[in-house]
């Protein structure tokens, strides 16, 4: 028993004393062999390698997006005049540069000149008939105004004629009752002179046959001579009141008369009225507005200035500084209005259309700063920022569907693998043009952004 205890103690023992020994084979093992040091620095290095080229290509490719596909772009206007005629003066060649506000062509101005001569003449023209028709409308209103103050006489005239046959009514009403009056006394004096003739011949009768008759008969013979005398001066009265009512007949028939002629005269004034209003009225339609505002003479003045406009559109300006290219003219030379024959390329429009893939604008904005570089010029740079972003493009596969090509850029996609991403063209606006670089609408440019 005692030695079966002893063994497990020397067992321990024996481990105790291993266990060092293992431990410092075990921190041995771990110590790095002097052979493997070069291996770890490689691939550290080459992880850093990969590294910064994935940064360089992310940069280069996504963040900073460049592309070969543009193009210098300018704005240029074709020179085609607005009037035809003959060349009288050239004053620039192909290819010179211009600054705006330069004569470069002048059409013959003559022709146009005899045209804006002969709107001038007949504007005056024109003028003058409008002065005539609006005097003939002032001469209608003056004659309105008489002949209506004409018809306010006439009217007050058939009033006072009035008042006189009413008057000459009663006068004639008078006369007649003098008449009557007058017949009624002489039927008296004629009553009494017949009695008294009786009484005188009776008496005359009595004065031979008793004493004192012949006194009496003297007497009643004067009686009869006297009322003889009445009955012939109350004749004489009868006589005198028929003639004034004659008179008053006479009179109330002129009167009558008067005012028959009254009432034609006022009848006619009223009709010559109306006739001069229609009269006016058919002037002031054919008047219209007075002065310039007259329509005739508006038309004429808008020939005046149509032709004076033509006679300015003989001489063609330098719309602004720039370039003419593509002309071939000579003096006398024939152009005919809308046909261009030169074209104008505007200096400070010059600019870059650069088109990036649709996958790539999501790292451009409007404002980026540019780095240009012209393929004929490439160790000159050109800086620039980004103008604008287009909103549209034409896909050739689907082209005829969305109207004309002229109105939306068709552009080409580059082959890039299978599918195909759609560019977009991108403005870009130059700045600090070098004096010395001559760009020409059309040269191939490439467009990097930089942030």
């Amino acid at each position: 028993m005692s030695q079966e205890k002893q063994k497990p103690k020397e067992e321990q023992e024996a481990k105790q004393e291993q266990k060092p020994k293992q431990e410092q084979e075990a921190k041995q093992e771990r110590k790095p062999k002097p052979k493997q040091k070069p291996k770890l620095a490689a691939t550290l290095i080459l992880l850093l390698v990969a590294a910064c080229a994935a940064w360089l290509l992310y940069a280069r490719f996504v963040a900073h997006p460049w592309t070969r596909d543009a193009q210098v772009r300018a704005g240029m206007v074709q020179l085609s005049p607005r009037v035809s005629g003959h060349l009288v003066t050239v004053n620039v060649q192909d290819n010179q540069q211009v600054k705006k506000g330069d004569l470069l062509f002048q059409i013959d101005p003559e022709p146009y000149q005899l045209a804006v001569d002969q709107a001038k003449v007949a504007l005056a023209l024109a003028r003058e008939g409008a002065s005539a028709m609006e005097a003939d409308v002032r001469a209608a209103e003056a004659m309105i105004r008489q002949r209506k103050a004409a018809v306010e006489t006439a009217q007050k005239k058939i009033e006072e004629v009035k008042l006189g046959i009413v008057s000459a009514d009663s006068v004639v009403k008078e006369a007649e009752a003098g008449v009557t009056y007058a017949r009624a006394v002489i039927e008296q004096v004629r009553a009494r002179s017949e009695e008294a003739i009786r009484e005188a011949a009776r008496a005359r009768q009595l004065s031979d046959s008793r004493a004192g008759a012949v006194a009496t008969a003297e007497a009643r013979e004067a009686a009869a001579i006297a009322v003889a005398a009445q009955l012939k001066s109350a004749e004489a009265g009868l006589t005198q009141a028929q003639a004034s009512l004659e008179k008053a007949k006479t009179a109330r028939d002129e009167a009558d008369l008067r005012l028959d002629t009254a009432k034609s005269s006022l009848i006619e004034t009223q009709t010559a009225i109306e006739t001069t209003v229609a009269n006016r009225d058919k002037a002031s339609a054919a008047l219209g507005e007075t002065g310039d505002a007259n329509q005739h003479v508006r038309q004429a003045l808008v020939a005046v200035e149509r032709a004076e406009l033509n006679l300015k559109w003989t001489a063609i300006y330098a719309p602004a500084d720039g370039y003419i290219t593509n002309m071939n003219l000579q003096n006398d030379t024939l152009v005919t209005q809308g046909h261009p024959f030169a074209l104008f390329v505007d200096s400070s429009s010059f600019r870059v259309d650069a088109y990036f893939q649709e996958t790539k604008l999501k790292n451009i904005a409007a404002g980026d700063k540019v780095m240009v570089t012209i393929m004929g010029h490439k160790h000159q740079k050109i800086e620039g920022e980004v103008e604008s972003i287009g909103f549209a493009i034409n896909p050739p596969r689907i082209a005829a569907t969305e109207g004309p090509a002229n109105l939306v850029p068709t552009i080409a996609p580059t082959f890039e693998w299978i599918r195909l991403a759609q560019r977009v063209p991108v403005r870009i606006k130059l700045k600090d043009i070098p004096d010395d670089l001559h760009l020409v609408s059309g040269m191939t440019a490439s467009v990097a952004i930089r942030k």
